[in-house]
């Protein structure tokens, strides 16, 4: 007896670790190239305690689970903070540009977070975090255009969150077209 869907759902999952492997490319890649310690310390910040945050709840530990409200809330605020500090200490496109690339990456970040689930909300989150992480990385791959070696790492980065998304829907539209899989 095979499971149904089982093709679909590899597909599925194979998205998800695609999104994964884009988010934490695109950190290390946004590290390696910042020429500024102080923002490259001021993007660890701002992107991996959400990313841990999301292994914590994904693995259902306890008290993550139960606090991920407040631990949210404390994040927002970090968010805000050093976003502040940055815009206060940084010439304005420096600063602009530094917030619009850790707003994307934890965007990217939600995304992936939900790109399994099966409630409906949880499924709407997914696919507009999706979106527009995939328009504001597009949007600022067009506004520096020049082709260097950074330019087309970031190419292939948006390629691969676009694949990868590409494969979760279209996996997911086939499953619930043959009425497996039932958003809750």
């Amino acid at each position: 007896m095979s499971i149904k869907g089982k093709k679909e759902g590899i597909y599925r999952l194979l998205g998800s670790i695609l999104l994964l492997i884009s988010f934490v490319l695109a950190l290390l890649l946004e590290f390696l190239t910042l020429n500024n310690p102080l923002l490259s310390i001021t993007l660890i910040l701002i992107t991996v305690p959400p990313f841990v945050l999301s292994i914590l709840l994904k693995l259902e530990q306890d008290f993550f689970v139960n606090n991920a409200k407040n631990i949210l809330y404390l994040f927002i605020i970090e968010n805000i903070v050093l976003n502040s500090l940055i815009i206060a200490f940084y010439s304005a496109s420096i600063a602009l540009n530094a917030v619009i690339t850790s707003g994307s990456y934890i965007l990217l970040l939600i995304c992936w977070h939900f790109s399994l689930s099966i409630y409906k909300r949880n499924k709407i989150i997914f696919f507009i975090c999706g979106f527009s992480y995939f328009i504001i990385q597009f949007l600022t791959l067009l506004s520096s255009f020049s082709v260097s070696q950074s330019f087309i790492i970031n190419l292939i980065l948006i390629i691969i969150v676009c694949f990868g998304l590409t494969l979760i829907i279209s996996a997911e539209l086939i499953m619930k077209k043959k009425g497996w899989l039932k958003y809750i």
